[in-house]
Order: C-alpha cells, then structure tokens, then sequence
C-alpha cells in the first residue's frame, strides 16, 4: 500500500507533467497561429508600403513634369512681356528725342523770327530818319 501510495504520487506527477507539457505545446501551436498573423499582416504593410512608394514616385514624376511644362511656358510669357517692356521703352526713347529736337528746332525758329522783326524794325526806323 505504500508502495501504491507511492506509485500514485508518481503518475500524478508524471501526470501533471504531461499535462503541462500539452498545454506548452498547445500554446506553442498558439504562439505559431500568431506568428503566421503577424508574418502576414507583415507581408500586407510591406505590400501597402511598395504602393506608397509606387504612388509617390509617380506623383513626383507628374510633379516634375508638371512644373517644367509650367516654367517653360511661364519663360516664354516672361520673355515675350521683357521684349514688349523694351519696346516700349524704346518707342518713349525715341519719342523724348524728337520731342527734343523739335523743342530745339522751335527755339531757332522763334530767335530767327525775333531777330528778322528787329531787323525790319531796324531798317523802318533807319528809313524814316532818313526822309
């Protein structure tokens, strides 16, 4: 009897020991379910983040391309109103010039008449003096 006794210790231990063994299995095979999650919801967010990647190169691409169609056509807006500017300022150019010109050319004119009324004025009055 005690060596039953001590035969039944043994096999609850022996028992308990079991179980617990199962039990690590299970939570092993647990534990491997969760790995397999974790390796695919891995898996989806590397996916998600080549589609991030993908969608960002293309959208910088269109950016870029975008920009240079947009400062080409803003050069050529740019030089085409420098050139009208420096048409403009050339036509006021030469129009202070002939205003000018014609400013000088109104002067002579008046001192040329000033001076041919003096001197027929002159010649009257010399004229008078002498009759």
């Amino acid at each position: 009897s005690q060596a039953d006794n001590d035969k039944m210790k043994r096999l609850e231990l022996d028992n308990s020991n079991l179980k617990a063994k199962i039990a690590q299995l299970e939570s092993g095979a647990s534990e491997g379910g969760r790995v397999a999650e974790l390796e695919k919801e891995l898996a989806d967010m590397n996916a998600e983040v080549s589609k991030l990647q993908s969608d960002k190169e293309k959208l910088e691409a269109y950016t870029k391309k975008t920009l240079q169609k947009f400062q080409e056509k803003y050069l050529v807006a740019l030089q085409d109103c420098k050139a009208k500017l420096k048409e403009k300022h050339d036509k006021i150019e030469a129009l202070e010039m002939r205003s000018a010109n014609e400013k000088m050319a109104q002067k002579r004119e008046e001192r040329l008449l000033s001076s041919a009324i003096y001197e027929l004025g002159l010649g009257i009055m010399q004229s008078r003096l002498k009759h």
